[in-house]
């Protein structure tokens, strides 16, 4: 503990201002009392009160510091889905009744000495947290679905940034919504010890296979190709599996597989061509084997929406810069077009945007299907030469090319020495290096009649200043210049179009337009948005055509079981910048039965693919009955009707807790592996629990007290100047 002070003024200030104060006191009492008895009594109140006022002054704090232990918590985990009550047979306990006795152990009561334990019950959701005691008496596990990788992400979540000595998952390791166990291997934030709830090998082997689950694109282009994969679980007991997968009842395709002999999973790759518009239903069935009883999880159906190629957009880009992520945000908002961004990383492609890649290798894509292709910082070897070749047929047969560009593709190897040469609306002298400033940037007179610069209701276009041009550039014969950046070297070129054929083709010479989005000047920083956007719907005139409003539908769930909640979310979109006001919408859900339910969606706010909070509707209900069902969303802006497309979904039958299933010591050894944890027979757990050390973190505070600024101190300072004015009225001074 210490004292210290912390005046704003200099201490020789304020000790030479009390000095002062007290040799005028002395002065006057010296000059207009001498000889009076009252000096006596008025010169300590006065001295005594000028160093009080002195100390307050100085502004003193006692400073102490304390030294807190902060104990790490330790999490368990508890299984409470309904494959936890399963057993082998009558004699071997369940694996809940396994899991429960864990808690009954010793190395409960040597890890409560240095962490602080709390438990998580959880099944399709995190429970609240619980102690031991309580944990012992929660009831028998009856959870519809184990959400395993999200039970263990939200606690990940939930516990970031605090001290965690390690987690202890008591479940089976069986997640009824991922078909792979390769989500285990990931980075856990802390040791995952997780253990064997029922002996190995107890399972009898009788043959029994299941379609654990089916995946595929549930909305696709038409003339594209789609891949449905369809996990296969079980034990055949040698018997030779049939896959079979039927489109709208008939057989499509069969591909025989075998299981291993002590039983697991296969992966079947099935290709969906979809040659025309419509909502095609898909099922894949396992044909019974000899001796297999359980026989309603042999099948499931999935469906798929077939939808006209509208405004479709591809973008390809080399190693993704700040240009391609900033610009890909901007695709994944506009809602005018539907994008697919190929990006090579690790000299592969990956893709993301609100298309489902077809295939990994894009040269195979339809390019006639898309409405604007844009090419990033590629060099001439990073793609085929036949593929150049169909780029501008694409652009002969009327489609739109952006070249964006960067330092490779404006360099020597780049778009120059490619057969697009022939249709670029530049020519280059040469290969010139960037050059780099702080360039005014101006729409010239062609770029004021262009659509993509036209004033909106957003007012002018402003576009701020580029940091970066490639020089060298020479427009073409019948060219635009829409846009020009003021350099030293002169007014160069910026932005350039030409039409070749019934197509057009447009050159972005910077790679710093992202920037604009990071200016300060909230007006400013829109002009990359709005650039892209006008740009975009400029390059795409047929938007006219479309719908003024629509509306977009989703599910929450795409593999739902019986009895699972059924949750439809829908956002009303509207072209342009008019947003209708909250208006009535109403769900029409169509039963296996055939029975049409109209439903009142209530308004509530949902969450893009982009991330964005958006106004939105959402209905609920319980899926009561096995089969497909139809949802439709029905609206009416100002007079108009504006309808959804139809979103199909089928409910499986049964849920898969039920069915008796070994349970998935693959992913629990992973968990444990990945996470530096580990795997424990059932007699390794106390021991292995009992031995560990948690290291305990302390953390030092330091805590103030004012010394002046409290009651006493001013108590004392009003005390002194009453009683001097008591003592000067008592002896009559002035």
């Amino acid at each position: 503990m210490e004292i210290i002070y912390q005046h704003a003024l200099p201490i020789s200030l304020i000790l030479g201002a009390i000095a002062v104060a007290l040799a005028l006191g002395v002065f006057f009492f010296w000059r207009f009392l001498p000889g009076e008895l009252a000096a006596f009594y008025l010169w300590p109140v006065r001295a005594f009160f000028f160093v009080v006022l002195g100390w307050c002054m100085l502004m003193p704090n006692q400073k102490r510091s304390l030294t807190e232990v902060i104990r790490p918590r330790f999490l368990i985990a508890m299984d409470t889905s309904g494959s936890m009550g399963l057993s082998p047979n009558a004699t071997v306990p369940t694996r809940w009744k396994t899991a429960r006795e864990t808690l009954n152990q010793p190395w409960v009561t040597e890890v409560e000495k240095q962490c602080d334990i709390e438990v998580y019950p959880f099944s399709s959701e995190l429970g609240q947290p619980a102690t031991v005691a309580a944990a012992q008496s929660l009831s028998a596990p009856t959870g519809t679905a184990t959400l395993l990788r999200e039970g263990l992400r939200a606690l990940a979540d939930r516990y970031r940034g605090q001290p965690v000595g390690g987690l202890l998952l008591l479940s089976d390791g069986l997640d009824t919504r991922e078909a792979r166990d390769d989500w285990a291997s990931a980075n856990w934030p802390c040791p995952i010890y997780t253990v064997r709830l029922e002996p190995a090998g107890i399972w009898k082997a009788e043959p029994d296979v299941r379609v654990d689950l089916i995946d595929t694109p549930r909305r696709v282009v038409v003339g594209w190709d789609s891949e449905l994969k369809a996990v296969i679980d079980g034990q055949s007991a040698g018997q030779p599996v049939r896959v079979q997968l039927y489109e709208n009842g008939g057989l499509l395709e069969e591909v025989p597989t075998q299981l291993p002999e002590e039983g697991g999973r296969r992966e079947i790759k099935f290709t969906l061509r979809h040659p025309m518009i419509g909502i095609f239903n898909y099922e894949v069935r396992l044909p019974a084997l000899k001796g297999e009883t359980h026989t309603n999880d042999n099948q499931q159906q999935i469906t798929v929406q077939v939808n006209d190629a509208k405004n479709r957009l591809l973008f390809l880009e080399d190693v993704p810069r700040n240009e391609a992520k900033f610009l890909n945000r901007v695709l994944g908002d506009n809602q005018n077009v539907s994008s697919l961004s190929f990006l090579r990383v690790a000299k592969r492609w990956i893709t993301f945007g609100r298309e489902t890649a077809a295939t990994m290798d894009w040269t195979q894509l339809p390019l006639s299907t898309y409405k604007i292709i844009i090419l990033g910082d590629l060099e001439e070897n990073m793609l085929p030469a036949a593929q150049y070749e169909a780029l501008v047929a694409y652009v002969e047969a009327g489609g739109s090319l952006v070249l964006m560009g960067g330092e490779r593709a404006w360099g020597s190897k780049g778009f120059d020495a490619s057969p697009l040469k022939k249709i670029m609306p530049i020519s280059r002298a040469g290969h010139p290096p960037v050059i780099e400033g702080k360039f005014r940037v101006t729409v010239t007179p062609d770029g004021l009649v262009h659509p993509a610069f036209q004033k909106k209701d957003e007012g002018e276009f402003v576009m701020p200043p580029v940091l970066s041009v490639y020089p060298g550039s020479k427009p073409s014969a019948g060219a635009q210049v829409l846009v020009t950046a003021q350099t030293a070297e002169g007014v160069l070129p910026l932005v350039v179009q030409q039409r070749y054929g019934q197509g057009r083709v447009v050159v972005v010479l910077s790679d710093s337009l992202w920037r604009w989005s990071l200016d300060p000047n909230p007006l400013l920083s829109k002009s990359y948005v709005r650039f892209w956007s006008q740009l975009i719907q400029a390059l795409v005139p047929e938007q006219q055509e479309l719908d003024r409003f629509s509306i977009e539908l989703y599910c929450s769930s795409d593999h739902p079981y019986l009895g699972d909640a059924l949750q439809f979310s829908a956002r009303l979109m509207a072209r342009g910048t008019e947003t209708p006001a909250e208006l009535p919408m109403t769900c029409e859900l169509t039963t296996p039965a055939g029975r049409k339910l109209p439903l009142t969606m209530k308004s509530q706010g949902i969450t893009t693919s982009a991330g964005k909070h958006l106004p939105g509707f959402i209905v609920e209900l319980p899926a009561e009955e096995p089969g497909l069902y139809q949802a439709v969303v029905r609206t009416e802006v100002n007079g108009t009707k504006v309808e959804s497309a139809p979103y199909p979904v089928y409910v499986r039958p049964y849920t898969p807790e039920t069915m008796p299933k070994a349970a998935n010591i693959s992913a629990l050894q992973t968990l444990a592996r990945a996470s530096s944890g580990k795997f424990c027979e059932i007699n390794e757990l106390n021991p292995t629990l009992s031995a560990l050390h948690f290291a305990q973190l302390e953390e030092q505070r330091v805590i103030y007290r004012t010394l002046w600024n409290n009651w006493a101190i001013l108590a004392a300072l009003v005390g002194l100047l009453v009683v001097e004015w008591t003592l000067r009225r008592w002896r009559n001074l002035a």
